[in-house]
Order: structure tokens, then sequence, then C-alpha cells
């Protein structure tokens, strides 16, 4: 008989099937974060820190525009849905806020702040999506909706007009209004 042949052939068989699931890499994480909050993207007020930084922390090339003091950006939810480009803009005396959503490929994406500048007198505020962390996480398949909250403080007088841009990696930037933002009633006190 040749049970032996059989048996050795099986047990490498399974052996070979259940190999990717032996393993147990303690410094991967099991979880899935649904929500993130916390600043992605602060500066300093300091004259000597124009930079952007990048998601790792290192500098940029992306000065901060004169008029713009202060730049952040932060994470107030983050979900499984669909591909929502979507954003508000709330002017103050000397802050501008943007509220949006923008969509991510999987779970492991994240808003940044892309880009702030100023043209002519126009602010435009650039928020893109991508992926934080290494590519050695595992991530829920899914399009994800990141909420955020970015706010630029300037000083001098308000901008006539404010962009809000989405950009997804692709290379374009999706523009999603535009135009004079309306001031509320608590910012025209001031």
């Amino acid at each position: 008989m040749r049970r032996r042949p059989l048996l050795r052939g099986l047990a490498a068989g399974a052996l070979t099937l259940t190999a990717g699931c032996l393993a147990d890499d303690a410094n991967t994480p099991t979880d899935v974060p649904t929500d993130a909050d916390g600043s992605t993207d602060t500066r300093s007020d300091t004259p000597d820190d124009r930079g952007t930084e990048s998601p790792d922390g290192t500098p940029g090339t992306t000065p901060i525009p004169d008029r713009v003091t202060d730049e952040s950006l932060s994470v107030t939810a983050s979900e499984c849905g669909g591909q929502v480009d979507d954003a508000s803009v709330s002017v103050g005396d000397r802050e501008v806020t943007v509220t949006g959503t923008i969509w991510g490929n999987d779970a492991c994406y994240t808003a940044v702040l892309a880009d702030v500048r100023v043209e002519s007198d126009t602010l435009v505020v650039v928020v893109g999506s991508e992926r934080e962390g290494g590519t050695d996480r595992m991530c829920t398949q899914c399009i994800t909706e990141i909420d955020y909250e970015a706010t630029v403080a300037f000083v001098g007088d308000p901008f006539e007009e404010v962009e809000v841009r989405h950009d997804h990696g692709d290379g374009r930037r999706r523009p999603l209004m535009g135009g004079r933002p309306e001031r509320s009633a608590a910012d025209n006190g001031r």
C-alpha cells in the first residue's frame, strides 16, 4: 500500500494552505480605526517656519502665504460610505473655517491640508486624501468618507473669495466651491 506517500502529500498540502494563517505579527494592528481625532497638519507662527509638513513630519516646499498666519486640519470622522466631495466655508474677521467631506479609496485614507495659497484676493484651500501610515497595514476595503475641519488664520481684511478644492492623488484638483462666502451674523458684529 502507498498510504505513507499519500499522507505526506496531504500534510504538505495542508501546511501550504495554512502557512499564511500561522504567522502572528504582534506589531500589526488588527483593528481598523473608524474615527480619527486630532490635527494632521499644523503650522507655527514663527517666521522661520514657513514651509508645510508632509505626513511623515518632514518639511515640504509650499510656503505659507504672507497674509496667512496659521493653518490646520483635523479629521472629525471616517467611515465606509460613498464618493462624497462636499465643503462649506465660514469666514470671520481673522479666520476661515472649511468644513467638509472627502473620500478615500479604503479605510487607511485620511484627509490632509495639501495646499493653502492666496491668488489675488482669493484664498485657495486644497484638501487631499492620501493613505496614512505604511503600506504594511491591512485596511477595510470600502470607499471611505472622511469628514474634516480646516482652519486658516490670517491678518488684514477678509478675503474677497474662498475657493475649496479636493485632491484625490490623481493629479486633478476638483474645485468644489468658489466665490464670495457668506459671513455669519456673529462674524459681522466684530
